[in-house]
C-alpha cells in the first residue's frame, strides 16, 4: 500500500511539471517539424522565383518583338493606304497616245469624223488585282468616252471598226447615234465608249 505523504500543493506542482515536460517534447517536435516544412516551402518558393525570373528574361525579347511587330503592322497599314491613294491619283497619262490612236482611226475611216469631246477615266482593275503577284502589280481599267460627229452611218461604222482593229481597246461600244441636220449639213452625232487595261509604270 502506497501512501503519499507529500503536501497536496507539492504533488500538484510535480504533476504539472511532469505534464509540461511531456507536452514540451511534443511541442518541440511539432515546432521542429513546422520549421522543416517552412524551410522546404521557402526553398521551393525561392526556386520558383528563380525560374520565374529566368522565364521573364527569356520572354522579354519576345514581348519586345511583339510590340515591334504590332508597330510595323500599323505602319504597314498606313503605308498601304497611302499607296492606294497614290495609285488612284497617279495613273499614267495616256492622253497623247490615245489622241494619236484616235487620229489614225479617224483618218482610216471611210468619211469625215470629228471628235468634239474626249473624257478619260480610270479605276483599279479588280480582276487584275486578284491575279496580281509581287512581280505583276495590279492594273487599272481605263475608259475613254468619245463624243463627236460624222457625215453619215457608213463613216461612223468605219470609225468604230477602226477603233476595234487598233488592238489598243479590248472593248469598243457605240453608246448612242443620233441623226442631225444644220442647214444643208447632215450627219450623225455619236457617243462611243472604249475600254482598255494597263499596269502601273507601263
Amino acid at each position: 500500500m502506497f501512501i503519499n505523504l507529500l503536501p497536496e500543493k507539492l504533488v500538484i506542482k510535480m504533476l504539472v511539471r511532469r505534464r509540461l515536460r511531456q507536452w514540451a517534447l511534443v511541442w518541440a517536435a511539432l515546432l521542429i517539424a513546422g520549421i522543416v516544412v517552412m524551410a522546404g516551402n521557402y526553398r521551393e518558393v525561392q526556386q520558383s522565383q528563380l525560374q520565374l525570373d529566368a522565364l521573364t528574361s527569356e520572354i522579354q525579347p519576345l514581348q519586345q518583338l511583339q510590340a515591334q511587330t504590332a508597330s510595323l503592322d500599323s505602319r504597314l497599314n498606313v503605308l498601304q493606304r497611302e499607296v492606294e491613294v497614290l495609285e488612284s491619283i497617279c495613273v499614267p497619262d495616256r492622253s497623247l497616245a490615245l489622241l494619236a490612236v484616235l487620229g489614225n482611226a479617224a483618218k482610216s475611216s471611210r468619211g469625215k469624223v470629228q471628235i468634239e469631246r474626249m473624257h478619260l477615266s480610270s479605276s483599279a482593275n479588280r480582276e487584275a488585282a486578284k491575279k496580281s503577284t509581287a512581280t505583276t502589280p495590279p492594273g487599272y481599267l481605263c475608259t475613254v468616252s468619245l463624243q463627236g460627229v460624222t457625215d453619215g452611218d457608213q463613216s461612223l461604222a468605219s470609225f468604230v471598226e477602226s477603233l476595234r482593229n487598233s488592238q489598243v481597246f479590248h472593248q469598243v461600244e457605240l453608246k448612242s447615234s443620233l441623226m442631225y441636220q444644220i442647214d444643208e449639213t447632215h450627219g450623225r452625232q455619236f457617243q462611243i465608249e472604249c475600254k482598255f487595261a494597263e499596269s502601273p509604270g507601263t
